[in-house]
């Protein structure tokens, strides 16, 4: 006779309760709950997607690209800055698409886009203007798997352990681009980087969208309200209640702080490499530090999970970003290895806390009808930052010959960005 089986429910609610239950009587089987299983579709997603390897990458692909194509390194920094003027038009989209329930669909085209792009970047020649159509290309995919997308799918799943499990979900973004660098400048040594960019789509196609495909859906509880409304008078609504967002204080608070982050962060992040380089270290050595600032900011993520339902959210974030005027400091005024190395760790703990306690708040403040293009038009403003930071430090760098006016700079810019979260009140969601 069959022995009947046991089945255990592994939900966000109870796991350790579960699990104990489980252990406690042999033969029987846990199921892993829904929430878990999404949660590691995006994980796997994250950590090999184009936003983990590409920008994390570009300071170690600098000097073989120079060599060999002949661009300069402000030709090669603009095709990330140029890239942002399509924010306007396509993050409004996305958020529009997610709005009306299509996640999973832009999270696995976004994907098979990127493996692709990092197919063409394999086979660029010296045409100046191609990089610059993949460099848009590979952007515009980018904000199918960012934290838009991410957290509107997570807040439909998470109520009770949101926060750890945005902190989860962020830190893996960052294992990859702690891992990328060191695996880049690998295979570079011994392949090319023609070959290295063919590794990157390799592992997107096939990794990142299988996952994808198998395990990330949608909560069908959250849709169910939405689908009786109708399509009509779900865009009604929610139009209403986005221009209601929009007019919050939270909003512009929020806004004015992205402004400053994706400025300091990305003028600082895509010149680590040979900023670090210009401070005593070796090629090697700045490598490693990029990948420390992988390391940091999965940490910071962690961080930031397990506080955030504990703590609130604002002060958490002036607290991390302040990290980085400490490593900026230490580089500027005893620069080595062991103060680089301090630095980038810094800059990840920073970025990587930031990025957790901003999806948190966006969930904590706007209605959950509206998220998607709360978070969009976010994003568009973010882009006013983000856009100038990479091709500041090298006009700075090409004009004085040094890094040290962008350090004095970004440590400014660094401080205002953490005064910002502190003129945020009581949560409203």
């Amino acid at each position: 006779m069959k022995r009947s089986e046991n089945v255990i429910n592994v939900s966000a609610k109870e796991p350790r309760e579960a699990v104990q239950q489980h252990r406690a009587e042999p033969g029987s089987v846990v199921r892993i709950a829904p929430e878990w299983k999404v949660l590691g579709g995006f994980a796997v997603a994250l950590m090999l997607s184009g936003g983990a390897m590409w920008g994390s990458t570009l300071g170690i692909f600098l000097a073989p690209l120079e060599r060999e194509l002949g661009w300069s390194q402000t030709q090669i920094y603009l095709g990330v800055s140029i890239t942002y003027l399509l924010t306007p038009v396509v993050a409004p989209l996305v958020g529009w698409l997610l709005d009306r329930g299509h996640a999973r669909r832009l999270i696995i085209g976004a994907l098979l886009t990127q493996g692709l792009v990092f197919f063409g970047m394999s086979r660029m020649g010296h045409s100046i203007v191609i990089y610059y159509m993949l460099c848009i290309l590979m952007f515009s995919t980018l904000l199918g798997v960012t934290p838009m997308p991410l957290t509107k799918v997570i807040n439909g799943w998470f109520v009770a352990k949101r926060g750890l499990a945005l902190g989860i979900l962020f830190s893996v973004n960052y294992l990859g681009a702690m891992v990328a660098p060191i695996a880049a400048l690998s295979i570079i040594d011994h392949l090319g980087w023609r070959q290295t960019y063919m590794a990157f789509g390799v592992a997107v196609l096939l990794l990142d969208t299988g996952a994808a495909m198998l395990w990330i859906r949608e909560n069908p509880e959250q849709k169910e309200p939405a689908a009786q409304l109708g399509a009509d008078k779900l865009e009604g609504a929610q139009r209403r209640i986005f221009l209601d967002a929009i007019r919050q204080k939270e909003f512009w608070v929020i806004a004015v702080w992205l402004v400053f982050y994706g400025y300091s962060f990305n003028s600082t992040s895509f010149h680590l490499v040979p900023l670090l380089e210009e401070h005593g270290l070796s090629r090697a050595k700045a490598a490693v530090a990029q990948s420390l600032v992988g390391f940091g900011g999965l940490t910071g993520n962690l961080l930031a999970g397990i506080l955030l339902d504990r703590i609130r959210a604002p002060r958490l974030a002036t607290l991390f970003a302040t990290f980085p005027l400490v490593g900026l400091v230490l580089l500027a005024t005893w620069p080595g290895q062991a103060s680089g190395y301090i630095m980038a760790v810094s800059l990840g703990l920073a970025v990587g806390s930031e990025g957790t306690i901003l999806m948190y708040l966006a969930g904590r403040y706007f209605a959950p009808d509206i998220l998607g293009r709360v978070m969009s038009l976010e994003l568009v403003v973010v882009v006013a930052g983000s856009a100038l930071g990479p091709a500041v430090a090298a006009l700075l760098h090409d004009h004085f010959g040094s890094y040290d006016e962008l350090l004095a700079l970004n440590a400014l810019t660094f401080m205002v960005g953490a005064l910002m979260p502190l003129g945020l009140k009581g949560y409203r969601y």
